[in-house]
Formats: structure tokens, sequence, C-alpha cells
């Protein structure tokens, strides 16, 4: 296929040769999947996952049309300038019959409406499909109106692009001419009634305002309604049918509402003004009135300081430790820039910060922090400052490198600072939050050297440099590397005077930490009580040792340890640089706090290291593993329900007495079905022919002539033949188009393991019934290969391997565990700098759809590979196509990734292994599926699987069934198409200078966009692909533990004792509080909502599994068998002794004991009997 038949966006010639790969591999794979499925093993003889290079494409395949809909997206394109003008133009003439043709207004709308929502979320979500049920013409011809039906899955386009549906379908109902809806005061009021239930229940981003909720709902011109997506009902807007159907909560209506429509309006109104869209001009109103109720950040910003925030401490988890409290002494010391390993929500964090924690971070876990924005991944840097530790021998130190950490693991007796937390400038403007005060730092430091330097003339320079005695050289050097080369105690000195700047932040103190009075202390404490002592380091500053005067050392920061059996204090700084901040004892300090004071009377100029301190606790644990169903299986087959439900083929096979399946795997409606007798099971399948031999049967394949069969067109219920609906599966009348049949698996297995060749069946593990519409079972044989390679499938057909995302953009080859021959092979031929790659430590810029996956992962894949290989050989008879026998067979091999929320995968490369839990892969192809870094995991198929097995037949009947599945694949990326947070994304090696001093100004992040290179700025030309910088460079990307602590605890008790551990360990955490904060808003809350499921329970039979909302009178099922709860005591009290014990180790309040105390009175009631029995009055 050629670049012009892509429509490739702007790339270099190497960029074309690597697309030209891609896509060869991709054709390549697809013919031999198209060989495999012609054979009619399969539901159907074609290829259910159409390839599509861009996102006008992807639409078209995804909704099936209009037919043109694609050229006419990217002519559009052409000529709007932004995503949302196109939508809105596409359904315009969708809606008109200029575009498909569609004469019914109704259709029309419905199919305007998906596509626009389709372009604007780059078709990537299932949104336009699961989310929108229907668009529906309603009320009398005279009194007519658009109604939305909305679906939960709507969710899955993101807030501000689900209210923007809202604003196309009134679009299209102004083109169709059709009246505006006009809401009653009792649909306003169940609104609003639905929005609280939903807030209450279930969780909405933003906090309900009610008049707004009001405002709006009798502001719209069309009806937003929807399916019935809770449990839960109204109490007070009931039954008002027929406008709307149902008393029950309609979740998607309600996060359009309350999420879209009132929490985006400052969004929406800039859209509406923008596109100039009429009669949504009461937007401003509700967007002025939500400014006053959630102030902008910048609100909070006093003296350049932030007010501290602890939203994101609102729900701590057992186990799951607390990093800081809120800008607390102690906490992540922010610091600007990206290394190669964060960006897109991901943050760097120094390797023996994540090590010294208890190991409770590492590569890939989530956090919560406190800002910029909600959540994050940590990934190791040690180009930024590590931890400072009080070890148990009383010295305090700062941890400069990994090695150093593992040595004093187990000595810390406080982690008194965490250290750096490394976070884009991307991130500020992701989340439109200010910019916040840094601590001083190398980079900064650097920039006013260069000032200075570069502001002498020569005459100057060369003076000044023969006075310092290092040539210029040197300088330049501290300026180029500052994160490599630091100067000496006395270089630093020596160029802070001389050049007259700050002291480099190497020898800085944290100044900020203490007050006037205590500042002024302990500098005559240094000063009037200091000794030098000689050691092999040279001389240093030794002093009496006491409580208070150690305790201010802690807090600046000065490394120290102790001498004489604890009676001294030696500082282990060299003295000259102790003594140029304190400045002569004769001098006199004077200022309004202790920086400025220790300025009036020090050598050199001192600056504020300290900068902001932001919080942060443990979310998610990072994940890499094969995802398997619950309880896992290997083949999309039915075996019936058991006596036991057993799942395995050979045990089913073996058994005498089988039960029906379920019909639609449903409880209720089962128990209806006979039972039958004998070797065979009486399954629920489809009905399919033989065109040849008339055959029926429920194989896709005829078993007895090897044609694949077709559907039967006509409903098999006694008295209907009505034609069947291919997709629904069912005839005008309501029926299935299934068959009950009693199958022999014994037979069935053994004929089909003749057929593949295999002699066992491997203890095949398969389900008890199908979900999908038409009960579609997946070949026997499938099955069989799996349990062999021990892969499992997902509910689609493929085998799956989820793990979290992780942005990298450069790697070196000794990181990957790939030589620099094959990585040559791969198009890898000169590093990021541009010489050739000849050694495995050169750094290399990764292409934008390669991937580093997890060595378990690879491993996986190898199984898979396997599979695939006997499927191709065993069951097609076609060649072998992966061969796989080692790890390194993987690398260049393509697979699809698929985020859970999206229907489009992404073709990617695999280039490296890792050993950390994570896919590193670039910014932009994390975000060509709509995701970030920030905890979010995804999932890796093998490309052949996919094509090969995948089948919409498989996918379950319900809401949402199109959900994470890859109806379509994305080929080739381009930049403009994916999530534009990757657009903001700094690329520069370097902040500008003028950067530092509008971030102590706390400016507003979009006013220094225009200062720094960010990937926005290159869309559209070749470089946005390539030449990618970073600022902060990292030794390894694995540093670090390789999984974190909370993986390999065992019991709650286990993870709570190490979580509380590490709360007394870190000065910035309040132990007290994260106890209460646990116990409150973990433990209470889900023993009480286990005891309220304990009482709302249903029954189960322990035969028939039939369900019981109550106990029969009888106390039996109506079989005969006795009953089994579906919630027992032990659910309900698994945490109370941990809790009680809790409240004793930690003395926390009296109202939480008295919670407790409550609940435990409530289990006493309900398990402890008190009722005096006969019995008791027979005892003597």
């Amino acid at each position: 296929m050629t670049e012009s038949e892509l429509n490739l966006p702007k790339h270099s010639v190497s960029y074309a040769q690597y697309f030209e790969t891609l896509t060869d591999e991709v054709e390549r794979v697809y013919k031999i999947a198209e060989d495999a499925r012609s054979k009619g093993y399969d539901p159907t003889t074609k290829i259910e996952i159409p390839p599509a290079h861009d996102v006008a494409a992807r639409v078209e395949v995804t909704l099936q049309g209009p037919v043109g809909v694609a050229k006419r997206i990217r002519e559009l394109s052409e000529e709007y300038g932004t995503r949302e003008e196109v939508a809105f133009a596409v359904a315009k003439e969708i809606a008109l019959g200029e575009l498909g043709g569609i004469n019914d207004p109704q259709k029309a709308a419905d199919k305007a409406v998906r596509v626009a929502l389709a372009i604007m979320t780059e078709s990537i979500t299932a949104a336009p499909i699961e989310g929108i049920a229907k668009v529906q013409i309603r009320g009398p011809k005279d009194e007519e109106y658009l109604a939305l039906y909305l679906a939960g899955p709507i969710r899955a386009a993101g807030g501000t692009e689900t209210a923007m549906t809202v604003l196309v379908a009134d679009y299209v109902r102004q083109c169709l001419g059709i009246p505006a809806y006009v809401a009653t005061e009792q649909e306003i009021e169940r609104a609003l009634e639905e929005v609280e239930l939903y807030a209450r229940n279930v969780h909405l981003q933003f906090p309900v305002q009610p008049e707004l909720v009001r405002f709006v709902a009798s502001k719209l011109p069309i009806m937003l309604t929807g399916e019935p997506t809770e449990e839960f009902e109204v109490t007070g807007s009931r039954d008002l049918d027929p406008r709307i159907e149902t008393n029950r909560v309609r979740g998607g209506a309600v996060l359009v509402l309350s999420d879209g429509l009132v929490g985006r309006a400052t969004k929406l109104a800039k859209n509406v003004s923008e596109m100039s869209i009429e009669g949504w001009e009461w937007l401003e109103d509700v967007a002025a009135k939500m400014s006053k109720v959630l102030p902008s950040e910048s609100d909070t910003v006093v003296d350049k300081k932030l007010e501290p925030k602890s939203d994101y401490l609102t729900d701590v988890i057992g186990g799951r430790p607390v990093f800081s409290h809120p800008s607390h002494l102690g906490g992540f010391r922010l610091r600007y820039g990206r290394s190669r390993n964060t960006g897109l929500a991901g943050v760097g964090v120094h390797p023996a910060t994540m090590l010294l924690v208890d190991e409770f971070l590492a590569t890939g876990t989530h956090i919560r922090t406190e800002r910029p924005g909600k959540g994050s991944i940590v990934a190791p840097v040690d180009t930024i400052e590590g931890p400072i530790v009080l070890l148990r021998d009383g010295s305090l130190r700062q941890v400069f490198t990994i090695e150093e950490a593992r040595k004093i693991q187990g000595k810390v007796d406080r982690i008194v600072y965490l250290g750096d937390i490394l976070v884009g400038l991307g991130e500020f403007l992701e989340n439109n939050h200010p910019l916040v005060p840094s601590g001083y730092c190398e980079e900064w430091w650097s920039h006013d050297l260069e000032s200075a330097y570069s502001g002498l003339g020569s005459k100057q320079l060369e003076k000044l440099l023969s006075d310092v005695s290092f040539d210029s050289d040197v300088i330049e050097s501290f300026i180029e590397s500052p994160l490599r080369k630091t100067p000496s105690p006395e270089e630093a000195i020596a160029i802070s005077k001389k050049f007259n700047i700050p002291l480099h932040p190497r020898y800085l103190y944290r100044w900020h930490a203490l007050d006037l009075q205590e500042m002024l202390d302990v500098r005559s404490w240094i000063l009037t009580k200091h000794a030098l002592e000689k050691t092999e380091d040279g001389d240093r500053i030794c002093l009496p040792n006491d409580q208070r005067h150690k305790g201010l050392l802690e807090n600046l920061g000065v490394p120290h340890e102790l001498s004489e059996a604890g009676k001294r204090i030696r500082l282990t700084d060299d003295p000259v640089t102790i003594f140029a901040q304190l400045g002569e004892k004769s001098a006199t300090a004077a200022g309004s706090n202790s920086l400025d004071a220790l300025n009036s009377c020090s050598q050199v100029e001192l600056r504020n290291k300290m900068g902001v301190a932001i919080g942060a606790r443990m979310g998610r644990p990072e994940k890499a593993e094969e995802r398997r169903m619950r309880p896992p299986v290997q083949v999309l087959f039915p075996v019936g329900r058991t006596l036991a439900s057993e799942r395995r083929m050979e045990k089913v096979a073996k058994s005498t007495h089988q039960s029906a399946l379920l019909e639609s795997f449903d409880l209720d409606t089962a128990n209806s079905l006979p039972i039958s007798e004998g070797t065979g099971v009486e399954l629920e399948l489809v009905s399919r022919q033989c065109p040849s031999c008339e055959n029926e049967t429920f194989e896709s394949r005829c078993e007895k002539c090897g044609t694949h069969t077709e559907l039967r067109r006509v409903c098999l219920e006694d008295g209907c033949g009505k034609p069947v609906d291919e997709i629904t599966g069912e005839c005008p009348f309501g029926h299935r188009a299934t068959m009950r049949v009693l199958v022999n698996i014994q037979a069935l297995l053994d004929r089909v393991k003749d057929e593949i060749g295999e002699p066992q069946s491997y203890n095949l593990r398969a389900v008890l019934g199908l979900t999908s519409n038409l009960k579609i079972p997946e070949y026997l044989g499938k099955g069989i290969l799996r349990a062999k390679h021990d892969v499992y499938c997902y509910r689609d057909g493929t085998a799956r391997f989820d793990v979290t995302d992780a942005p990298l953009t450069h790697f070196k080859p000794a990181e990957v565990g790939v030589s620099v021959s094959r990585l040559r092979e791969l198009g890898y031929t000169n590093d990021y700098q541009g010489a050739p790659l000849i050694s495995d430590t050169q750094t290399l810029e990764l292409k934008v759809q390669d991937l580093i996956i997890p060595e378990n992962g690879a491993d996986y894949l190898v199984r898979v590979g396997k599979f695939v290989d006997d499927c191709l050989e065993k069951i097609y008879g076609l060649e072998r196509y992966y061969k796989f026998n080692l790890l390194e067979d993987v690398v260049g091999q393509l697979v699809i990734g698929l985020a859970p929320h999206t229907s489009a995968g992404i073709i990617g490369r695999v280039v490296g292994f890792t050993n950390a839990s994570v896919c590193y892969a670039h910014p932009y192809w994390h975000a060509a599926k709509r995701r970030n870094c920030d905890g979010d995991e995804d999932a890796l198929i093998l490309v052949l699987d996919a094509l090969i097995n995948f089948s919409k037949e498989y996918l379950p009947a319900g809401r949402g069934g199109f959900m994470d599945a890859p109806l379509v694949l994305s080929v080739v990326l381009n930049p403009e198409e994916v999530d534009d947070e990757s657009h903001n994304i700094e690329v520069c090696h370097r902040y500008p200078a003028e950067f530092y001093g509008m971030v102590a100004e706390a400016q507003h992040p979009n006013a220094v966009k225009g200062l720094v290179d960010i990937v926005q700025s290159r869309l559209g030309t070749e470089a946005q692909y390539e030449g990618f910088g970073f600022t902060h460079d990292t030794s390894s990307i694995d540093a670090g533990p390789r999984n974190t602590k909370y993986k390999t605890l065992g019991t709650m008790s286990e993870k709570l004792e190490a979580q509380l551990h590490l709360a007394v360990l870190l000065d910035a955490v309040d132990s007290r509080d994260v106890a209460e904060r646990v116990l409150s808003h973990h433990f209470i809350r889900d023993i009480r909502g286990n005891l309220r499921a304990y009482s709302t329970q249903k029954i189960r039979c322990r035969k028939c599994n039939t369900i019981y909302r109550r106990i029969p009178l009888s106390g039996k099922c109506d079989c005969g068998e006795g009953l089994l709860l579906t919630v027992s005591q032990k659910n309900i009290s698994k945490y109370l002794g941990v809790a009680e014990k809790l409240i004793r180790d930690h003395d926390l309040s009296q109202y939480l004991k008295q919670r407790l105390t409550l609940i435990n009175s409530a289990l006493d009631s309900l398990f402890v009997s008190e009722q005096t029995s006969l019995m008791d009055y027979m005892k003597e």
C-alpha cells in the first residue's frame, strides 16, 4: 500500500521506512488470517477486525457507514480547524440526507449523532455504539421533539465530548425542523432527583449543584433520557410515563447532565461562542456560576504560596500507604522537568526513595497526588534529589544512589525528606493548574551561571577565571551538564562569589524549614560552639550534641553523624560551604524570615531550596499478568450447569447426571428447563445448517462434509417459522434463534482430539453457558490447544496480557535486553544525537509504535504464539508462522494495544523487555488508545491471534458488550488524531531561564507555553515524530523495586501493619490521621456495606442454583434440596478484628470507638442468640 493510499501525516525518510515495515507486516498477517478464516472453523469466513488508517476510516468501519463518510470527513478536515466543527458539519449533511441518502428523519438523526460523537472521540471509544441507545423523534405530530437515549457506556467518551453530543443532537434537530423540547416541572425535578441519587449511591466527578441542574434541565431543547442503569428508583417524581418510561435512575443521562453540561459548562460555552451555535447562549450563565462554585487554583494563591489540598486523602485504603500529608514539611519536593520515562501523567521519583519507603513504590505504581493532577504512576529518575534519612545510629544523610539505599535499608529510623518528584510542564497545562514555586535546583543555577558568564567581556572573563583557578571548559560543563557535573565546595563558593550568583543547590540547606528565631539560634550555636576535627575527608565541624539543636539540623537537612558515644555531632559537609552560608560571627542577621535574615550576613547569596512540598498516597499497584475470566476458561464452549458447576470438560464428559444449561445464562428462567439424564448435556446453542449436505448442527464447520455452515434463517419455535434477525437472533415474536440440543461431550471431545491430532484435552476448562445473542460456540479444538500451552481466552476469543501503561521516549539497548545488531535490523541505526549505533549504552529514541514489554508478558506471548502456530497447522492446515522458541523471538513481532472502554485497537511492535511490571511505549501510542499514564491498564494481544480468533458473535448480548473489543485496527499512528493530552508534553532538552522566573511568580502555565518546546508546536511537521528531548536523564528505567511491597504481602493485617509502620517512618505523615482515615473510609464502610448486603441477600439452592429473594416457608428449595446464604457472617466480620486492633494501638477518637461498638452490637443481634430456650429451665 502506497503512502498516498495510507494518507500518512508528514514524516521523515526514516519514518517512511518504519511505516512501510509496519504496513507490510500487517498485510502479511492479514493474508494468513484470511486463509485461515476461509477454512470455515469460525463463525464467519471473513476477518472481523478491519484495518483503518485514520479517524475517518475508523468512523466508517465501526459505525458501518454511511457510505462515503470517510472521504467527506477528510475533505471537511482540510476546511475546518477543529474536530468539533467537522463533527457538526458531517452531522448536518447526514441529517439532511446529503450524505448517506437516509430519508427517514429518525434514522438520519440517529446516524448523524453517532457519527459526530465518533469524530469527536477519534472513533476509539465504544460510546457511539454503546453509549447512545437510540435517537428518537417523539410526541404527536404538532408537538414533536427529539429524545436522546443514553446508556452507561457514554462515560467512555469523556465529559466534554458527551456534553457536546447534546449540542450536536440539538443542531440535528434544528436541521430537521423539529420543535424544541420543553421540560415540565415534574421532569425538571425528576432530573435533579436522579442526579442526587446517583451522586449518593455511585459517584459523580463534580459536586451536585441543585439550582444549576434545574436551570440546565429547564433549558434543554432536546429530551435527555436513557435506559435505566441502576437498581434504585426515584421516590418523588415517579410514574411520568409515557415521556419517562422508568422509575429507575438513568445513569447515562445523569452523567451527561451533571458531569457534562453542568460540570464542563465553561468549555462548552467557549465552543458555543467559537462555533456560533444558536440557542445555547445560556451556558455562559452556567459557566459563570460554576466558576464561583469551583474556584480556580489561582484563587488560592496567596503570597506565591498554595493552600494545602487534601482531596487525594479522601479514600485512604488499608494497606496502601500515605507518603505525605498535604504540603507537609518533608513531603516530595516539586522539581520541574521530564525524563525519558515520564510524562503523560507519569512522574519521576528517585529510585532510592522507592526503595526506602519500604518498597511500596515501584515502577508503574499508581499514586494519588495533591497537585497538579489527581493521579500518576511513578518511574525511577536518579538525576533528581534522593531522600534525606535519619539512621538508627543518629546520623543524618542524603541518599544519592540506589546502591547506597540498599546498604542502609533496614537501618533507617526516620525519613526526614522524601526527595524530589519530577513533574513536567505538560501536567500543569493538562490540568489547567497554575505553576507553583519550585526549589532552587541545578538547572536553575546553570541558567544563572550562563547569564553571568555570557555577560562578561573577554578581559573580565580572563581575569575572573584566573582568580578561580579553572578554565572556561569547566564553567561550560557546569552550564551544559548541570545534572552530571557538580562543582566542588571550593569551586561552588568561588563561582558564587566571582560571578555574583546564588550558591550551588548541592550545598544549600532548607532554611525555610526554620522560623527566624530557630535560624538565629542554630547559626549562633554553630559559630560559637564549633570545633574543627581532622578526618580522612579533611576538616569537619564538630558540635556538642543536644536534642534541640540536632532536631534543627535534621529539619535543615544538614548531613551529620555522631561521635564520642553520641556526645558530639560531626557535620559531614565541607566547612567552607557551611561557614560561607552562616557569614562572619560578628555579622548581624536581619530580615522578615529565616532566609532573608541569613542572606543579610551570608558571604554568598542563598536561595529557597525547599519550594513546594507535594502530598501523595499510594493508589493501585502496578500490574502485568495474563487476563483470565473469573473463573478462568480456555474455550468459549458451554458445558451446562452440573451439580457442582464443573467447568473441566473431561469431568463433565464422565459425569452421568447433568443439568440443563441456563437459558441466556439467567438463573430465574433456567429452573423451568428440564433436567436431562444420561451421557449428554442439554445445551442452548445456535442453529446452523450445512449448505452442501443439509446437516443441522451448532458447529461453524460441518462435521460431516467440512463445509462452512450457515445460520438457520427461520425461527425454530413451534408453529413460528418467521425470519430471524441475524444480529439480535430474534424473530418478530421475540423467540430465540437457538436450539436445545443434547450434546455427548465425551464423543465430541474424542472426535475433535482426533481431528487435531492431540492425545488428550489437557484439563480443558470451558464456560457454563454462552452469553452471546446467537449462542455460537467456539471450535473445541482451539480450547484444547490453549490448554496445551496454558493460554486463557477472553469473552471475544482472544488471549490477552494486561499491563500498566508507562511512557517512554528514549531507551538504551542494555536496558531492554536486545542486542545492538538486532536493533539495527529493526531500524535503530543511530542514537538520539545522530551518532551511529555501536554500543548498548547509547540512548535511542523510541519509535512511536514500538513497545518495551514485561518479561512475563513476553513469556505469555511465546505461549500464545505456540498456540496460534498449532491452530494454523493442526486446525487450518497452514504453515506455522511465529515459530517461537525463546523470549528473544518475540522481538519485532506485532501486537494490538486495546483499552477497556474502547473498541479500536492500535498496532504496536515489540522491541525489548523490562523487569518492571509496565508496558513502556511512546506517549503517542498510549494516547492513541485515549489513555494516559495515571495507573491505566490496557491489554496486549498478539496480532494473528486476534485476526484469527476474534469474533463479534462471541460478544455478550447485553449493553456494553462491544466495549473492550477490537472492532477496528489502527495501523499507522497519526499524532494529530490521538488524545490531545499528549500534545502538552514538553520535548525540550532544557527549560529556558524565563521559565523559572515565571514559576517563582506562580503564573498560569499558558503564560509559559510559548517559551517551551511542546508537542503541539510540532504537529503537522516532520518533527512531530522525532527529535524529542528530555530535561532529566536516568541511569536505568528498571531501577528500584520490581514490584510494590503491597503485592507481596498476604493478609490485610500484614498490609495494614506495613502501612502504619511506614507512616511512623515518614516525617511528612501523621500516622494517627492515617489510622483514622483507614478505619472510617475503608474498614467501617466495608463492614456496614456487608452488613447491609447480608440483611438484603438472596438465597441459593445448593443443587439447582435457584435464587430466592426470601426463604420459602418450607425452608427448602422446590426441588427438595437445602438452601445456602450468598453472604456469610465471615464476609461481614473479616475486618472487625483489624479495626479493633487499630483503635487500641493508635488510641483513636471516641467517635470511631462508638461507631465500631454500634457495629458490634448489630452483629451480635444477628448472630448471637439471647433468647431463653426451654432447656435453660431444665438445668439444675
